[in-house]
Protein backbone atom coordinates (compact mmCIF):
# COMPACT_ATOMS: atom_id res chain seq x y z
CA UNK A 1 0.00 0.00 0.00
CA UNK A 2 2.77 2.55 0.86
CA UNK A 3 5.02 1.86 -2.18
CA UNK A 4 2.07 2.22 -4.47
CA UNK A 5 0.67 5.28 -3.28
CA UNK A 6 4.27 6.56 -2.92
CA UNK A 7 5.12 5.32 -6.74
CA UNK A 8 1.11 6.84 -7.61
CA UNK A 9 2.07 10.52 -6.46
CA UNK A 10 5.16 10.44 -7.45
CA UNK A 11 4.23 9.21 -11.18
CA UNK A 12 1.39 12.31 -11.34
CA UNK A 13 4.05 14.67 -10.12
CA UNK A 14 6.55 13.50 -13.09
CA UNK A 15 3.60 14.24 -15.52
CA UNK A 16 3.28 18.18 -14.14
CA UNK A 17 4.33 20.65 -16.76
CA UNK A 18 7.71 22.47 -16.07
CA UNK A 19 5.62 25.42 -16.22
CA UNK A 20 2.99 24.17 -13.43
CA UNK A 21 5.73 23.20 -11.45
CA UNK A 22 7.80 26.56 -11.50
CA UNK A 23 3.94 28.36 -11.04
CA UNK A 24 3.12 26.54 -7.92
CA UNK A 25 6.62 26.60 -6.64
CA UNK A 26 6.74 29.85 -6.43
CA UNK A 27 3.45 30.31 -4.52
CA UNK A 28 4.74 27.98 -1.78
CA UNK A 29 8.58 29.61 -1.59
CA UNK A 30 6.58 32.89 -1.39
CA UNK A 31 4.58 31.45 1.65
CA UNK A 32 7.27 30.55 3.28
CA UNK A 33 9.25 34.02 2.79
CA UNK A 34 6.61 35.99 3.74
CA UNK A 35 6.48 34.05 7.33
CA UNK A 36 7.45 35.62 10.23
CA UNK A 37 9.64 32.02 11.18
CA UNK A 38 11.48 32.85 8.02
CA UNK A 39 12.15 36.01 9.05
CA UNK A 40 13.30 34.97 12.41
CA UNK A 41 15.30 32.01 11.14
CA UNK A 42 19.11 32.78 11.54
CA UNK A 43 19.76 29.55 9.20
CA UNK A 44 17.55 27.83 6.34
CA UNK A 45 18.38 24.37 6.57
CA UNK A 46 16.78 23.02 3.01
CA UNK A 47 16.93 20.32 0.38
CA UNK A 48 18.36 20.88 -2.67
CA UNK A 49 15.84 19.75 -5.48
CA UNK A 50 15.61 17.32 -8.13
CA UNK A 51 13.61 16.20 -10.69
CA UNK A 52 10.04 17.41 -9.87
CA UNK A 53 10.33 18.52 -6.56
CA UNK A 54 8.91 21.64 -5.01
CA UNK A 55 11.60 23.86 -6.73
CA UNK A 56 14.18 25.23 -3.71
CA UNK A 57 16.81 27.06 -5.54
CA UNK A 58 14.91 30.68 -5.79
CA UNK A 59 14.47 29.74 -1.82
CA UNK A 60 18.20 29.36 -1.46
CA UNK A 61 19.06 32.57 -3.61
CA UNK A 62 16.81 35.00 -1.38
CA UNK A 63 17.75 33.65 1.99
CA UNK A 64 21.57 34.91 0.61
CA UNK A 65 19.87 38.11 -0.44
CA UNK A 66 18.17 38.55 3.13
CA UNK A 67 22.04 37.49 4.97
CA UNK A 68 21.06 34.13 6.20
CA UNK A 69 22.96 30.78 5.97
CA UNK A 70 22.02 28.20 4.29
CA UNK A 71 22.62 24.51 4.86
CA UNK A 72 22.07 21.63 2.83
CA UNK A 73 22.41 17.86 3.68
CA UNK A 74 25.39 15.15 2.96
CA UNK A 75 24.16 12.22 3.01
CA UNK A 76 26.33 9.63 4.14
CA UNK A 77 26.18 5.34 4.17
CA UNK A 78 24.53 3.83 6.73
CA UNK A 79 21.90 6.17 6.91
CA UNK A 80 23.61 9.05 8.45
CA UNK A 81 23.20 13.11 7.10
CA UNK A 82 24.21 16.20 8.45
CA UNK A 83 23.98 19.59 7.15
CA UNK A 84 26.85 21.72 5.92
CA UNK A 85 26.99 25.73 4.78
CA UNK A 86 26.91 26.95 1.47
CA UNK A 87 27.61 30.02 0.01
CA UNK A 88 27.19 29.20 -3.59
CA UNK A 89 25.35 26.96 -5.87
CA UNK A 90 29.06 26.04 -7.36
CA UNK A 91 29.91 24.35 -4.23
CA UNK A 92 27.22 21.34 -5.24
CA UNK A 93 28.17 18.20 -7.21
CA UNK A 94 26.10 15.38 -8.33
CA UNK A 95 26.00 12.19 -6.30
CA UNK A 96 25.89 8.80 -7.06
CA UNK A 97 22.33 9.05 -6.03
CA UNK A 98 21.62 11.91 -8.85
CA UNK A 99 21.48 14.18 -5.83
CA UNK A 100 23.32 17.71 -5.66
CA UNK A 101 25.07 17.97 -2.77
CA UNK A 102 28.45 19.76 -1.34
CA UNK A 103 31.85 17.47 -1.27
CA UNK A 104 31.26 14.06 1.34
CA UNK A 105 34.62 15.18 3.06
CA UNK A 106 33.21 18.58 4.54
CA UNK A 107 32.58 18.04 8.19
CA UNK A 108 31.92 21.72 9.06
CA UNK A 109 28.51 20.88 10.49
CA UNK A 110 25.41 23.58 11.16
CA UNK A 111 23.18 22.25 14.43
CA UNK A 112 19.51 23.48 13.73
CA UNK A 113 18.02 25.67 16.18
CA UNK A 114 14.18 25.60 17.68
CA UNK A 115 13.83 29.38 15.75
CA UNK A 116 15.79 28.20 11.93
CA UNK A 117 13.48 27.21 9.11
CA UNK A 118 13.79 23.46 8.11
CA UNK A 119 12.35 22.04 5.02
CA UNK A 120 12.03 18.60 4.29
CA UNK A 121 11.14 16.57 0.87
CA UNK A 122 8.97 13.69 0.73
CA UNK A 123 6.61 11.88 -1.59
CA UNK A 124 3.00 11.56 0.62
CA UNK A 125 1.49 13.80 3.29
CA UNK A 126 -1.39 13.28 5.61
CA UNK A 127 -3.06 16.48 7.25
CA UNK A 128 -1.42 15.41 10.43
CA UNK A 129 1.88 15.80 9.17
CA UNK A 130 3.13 12.11 8.98
CA UNK A 131 5.16 11.71 5.77
CA UNK A 132 6.88 9.23 3.03
CA UNK A 133 9.41 10.02 2.21
CA UNK A 134 11.56 8.11 -0.61
CA UNK A 135 12.75 5.20 1.76
CA UNK A 136 16.06 5.93 2.97
CA UNK A 137 14.89 7.46 6.30
CA UNK A 138 17.94 9.93 6.23
CA UNK A 139 15.64 12.56 7.58
CA UNK A 140 13.57 10.45 10.42
CA UNK A 141 17.49 8.98 11.62
CA UNK A 142 18.22 12.79 11.73
CA UNK A 143 15.34 14.02 13.53
CA UNK A 144 16.00 11.18 16.27
CA UNK A 145 18.83 13.50 17.13
CA UNK A 146 17.09 16.80 16.82
CA UNK A 147 13.50 16.22 17.95
CA UNK A 148 12.94 20.14 19.06
CA UNK A 149 12.98 21.12 15.53
CA UNK A 150 10.05 22.68 13.76
CA UNK A 151 9.84 20.87 10.83
CA UNK A 152 8.53 22.67 7.49
CA UNK A 153 7.31 20.31 4.51
CA UNK A 154 6.34 22.09 1.16
CA UNK A 155 4.63 19.71 -1.39
CA UNK A 156 2.06 20.14 -4.02
CA UNK A 157 -1.44 20.20 -2.97
CA UNK A 158 -2.08 16.72 -4.58
CA UNK A 159 0.54 14.88 -2.55
CA UNK A 160 -1.62 15.46 0.82
CA UNK A 161 -4.15 12.78 1.34
CA UNK A 162 -7.38 13.23 2.90
CA UNK A 163 -6.98 9.84 4.90
CA UNK A 164 -4.42 8.83 7.68
CA UNK A 165 -1.50 7.14 6.23
CA UNK A 166 -0.23 4.19 7.83
CA UNK A 167 3.30 5.32 9.69
CA UNK A 168 5.89 3.18 12.29
CA UNK A 169 6.27 4.55 15.89
CA UNK A 170 9.55 6.52 15.04
CA UNK A 171 8.31 8.28 11.83
CA UNK A 172 7.93 12.21 12.78
CA UNK A 173 5.42 14.33 11.56
CA UNK A 174 6.13 17.56 10.03
CA UNK A 175 5.24 20.54 11.92
CA UNK A 176 3.49 21.56 8.86
CA UNK A 177 3.22 21.47 4.92
CA UNK A 178 3.26 24.50 2.60
CA UNK A 179 1.51 23.80 -0.62
CA UNK A 180 0.31 25.90 -3.35
CA UNK A 181 -2.43 26.67 -1.75
CA UNK A 182 -1.24 28.02 1.51
CA UNK A 183 -0.62 26.11 5.01
CA UNK A 184 -2.06 23.17 6.46
CA UNK A 185 -1.38 22.92 9.77
CA UNK A 186 1.14 24.90 11.81
CA UNK A 187 -1.63 26.88 13.45
CA UNK A 188 -0.05 26.37 16.83
CA UNK A 189 3.48 27.79 15.91
CA UNK A 190 3.43 31.56 16.77
CA UNK A 191 5.88 32.48 14.00
CA UNK A 192 2.98 31.59 11.37
CA UNK A 193 0.30 33.48 12.95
Amino acid sequence: MKNRLRQEILQKRKEMTEEERQRKSDNIIATLIGSKRYEKAETIFTFISMDNEVNTYPLIEQAWQDGKKVAVPIAKVKGEMYFVPIDSFSELRKSRFGVMEPEKEREDRVIPKETDVFLVPGSVFDQKGNRYGYGGGFYDRFFEQYPNIYIIAVAFSFQVMEFDLQVEVFDKPVDCIITEDGLIGGFSDEYFD
